[in-house]
């Protein structure tokens, strides 16, 4: 004996309804499933209230109440019921972005987590990518999923079942012993058929079954499906059969529309294009996001306290572009950490450039590395330190002192030569090989070969003398 229990969403139970004045339940390939029925309004029926939200129990299947409709008519008060499936729950949970690579079984995991559905039965499969192109509703992203692996959904209580082939693939024909009504129309301009039939007492017919239409006076001899059906179990044992092939969804239908569709305020990806932000990228756990508008550049990150923060950002009002956190470069032999500490390991290399000891706008000096050797800078841009070498089958390196714009505008010079070492004035600068005094040289030689200092001037070279004995050093 057919049987509704009517209960609150938090379970309830308000009526068991074995009387009804009309009962209607329909179901499609396309997972529509729907009930509705109306009774009197009396005994427990009465205490239904349209501010609260119902559940019905109908063949050990649950659907939600979506209206609830209350009249008198010739003077009977009446309460009419609508129903859909409860897996309809699944069109209120939003994605933004979803995305996995897994099997059947792992995706649907993944899909249902957090929404109070799970997977009933479903085949093992092969591992595939699937994402979803735009904002969607889980309930049409299985539909989606079923459709990339090749299966159908049947939704049962909470749980989501993927099948090959719902229903029977084994042809079975319909013949007049136990149709009711059979009716063929034809589209005259796109030449499709359509069919409807209804059936009494079709114990062997079940949704998705595979069937053959033979009715010679109609003109109808097709191989169709059945997708549809459509019965009155209080009233009646005729069942209506809606017969065709499969068509999408109108959820499916959205989404499709929508993979076509550029919107304002509509993610795709995570992206959305608004007013307020300009162009937004946000990650489906919420855990980052990017902005980019004419006025700000910025990409953050949930810090300790759970709050997005600016990580690398443009700053307007500086004309600046800022990171905070650490900067790691080529698997860590480069990082700058939060405080501007730089580490550096292995054979990591600065090539070139100037360093400042403060900012482009201070009074402070800056050292450069040039092909000449490394050079340090007062703040008037005034040469005062230079390491250097000049090469000429081996290197002769020098430390250059000043910039030569004291009194005689010269600089001190320290100089190797193959055979000494030089502190002076300037003019053996470019001088390499073996020490020769010139004219214009001022300073002292220390020769390596006798381990001694010599006094030169212009072209005169000296021994120094501290009384009696030759200056030496070592």
């Amino acid at each position: 004996m057919a049987e509704i229990i009517l209960r609150t969403a938090d379970n309830t139970h308000i009526a068991d309804i074995r009387k009804v004045l009309s009962c209607s339940v329909e179901e499609k390939l396309t997972t529509e499933k729907t009930l509705s029925f109306e009774v009197l309004l009396k005994g427990d029926i009465s205490s239904v209230n349209d501010k609260i939200k119902y559940v019905t129990e109908f063949e050990n299947d649950f659907y939600d109440v979506t209206s609830i409709k209350k009249s008198l008519q010739n003077g009977i008060y009446q309460a009419a019921f609508d129903c859909e499936h409860i897996s309809y729950r699944l069109t209120d949970c939003k994605l933004a972005y979803f995305a996995n690579n897994g099997t059947l079984r792992e995706t649907l995991t993944k899909l249902l987590g957090g929404t109070g559905f799970s997977c009933g039965d479903i085949p093992d499969t092969e591992v595939k990518v699937f994402a979803i192109p735009s904002t969607s509703t889980v309930r049409a992203v299985v539909l989606g999923l079923a459709e990339l692996f090749g299966y159908e959904v049947e939704f049962h209580q909470y749980y989501v079942s993927m099948r090959e082939h719902r229903g029977n693939t084994k042809i079975k024909s319909l013949t007049d012993s136990n149709v009711v009504s059979v009716s063929k129309t034809t589209d005259c301009t796109s030449a499709e058929n359509s069919y409807s039939c209804t059936l009494y007492r079709p114990d062997n017919i079940a949704l998705g079954d595979e069937v053959q239409f033979d009715f010679a006076r109609l003109d109808i001899h097709e191989s169709v499906r059945i997708i549809g059906i459509k019965r009155q179990p209080f009233s009646s044992r005729n069942v209506e059969l809606e017969v065709d092939n499969p068509a999408k969804s109108l959820e499916q239908d959205e989404v499709q529309n929508a993979e076509n569709t550029v919107s304002q305020n509509k993610r795709y990806y995570g992206v959305r294009i608004g007013n307020e932000e300009g162009l937004s990228v946000t990650r489906s756990d919420g855990g980052a996001k990017v902005v980019l508008n004419a006025d700000e550049f910025k990409m953050q990150a949930l810090n300790e306290n759970g709050t997005l923060t600016d990580r690398i950002f443009f700053d307007p009002v500086t004309s600046d572009y800022k990171f905070v956190g650490n900067v790691t470069i080529d698997g860590g032999n480069f990082k700058v950490d939060e405080y501007g500490n730089v580490y550096m390991s292995g054979d990591s290399t600065i090539y070139g450039g100037r360093y400042y000891a403060g900012t482009p706008e201070s009074i402070d000096g800056y050292s450069e590395m040039t092909s000449r050797g490394f050079d340090v800078f007062n703040s008037s841009g005034e040469l005062k330190l230079r390491f250097g070498y000049t090469t000429s089958g081996e290197d002769y390196p020098f430390i250059q002192l000043g910039s030569g714009s004291g009194k005689d505008a010269d600089y001190g010079l320290v100089k190797k030569f193959t055979d000494g070492l030089w502190i002076g004035n300037s003019d053996p600068a470019n001088e390499s090989g073996e020490f020769r005094a010139k004219q214009g040289y001022n300073g002292i030689f220390f020769k390596f070969s006798d381990n001694t200092a010599y006094i030169v001037r212009n072209t005169t070279q000296k021994n120094i003398y501290t009384g009696a004995s030759i200056a030496k050093f070592g």
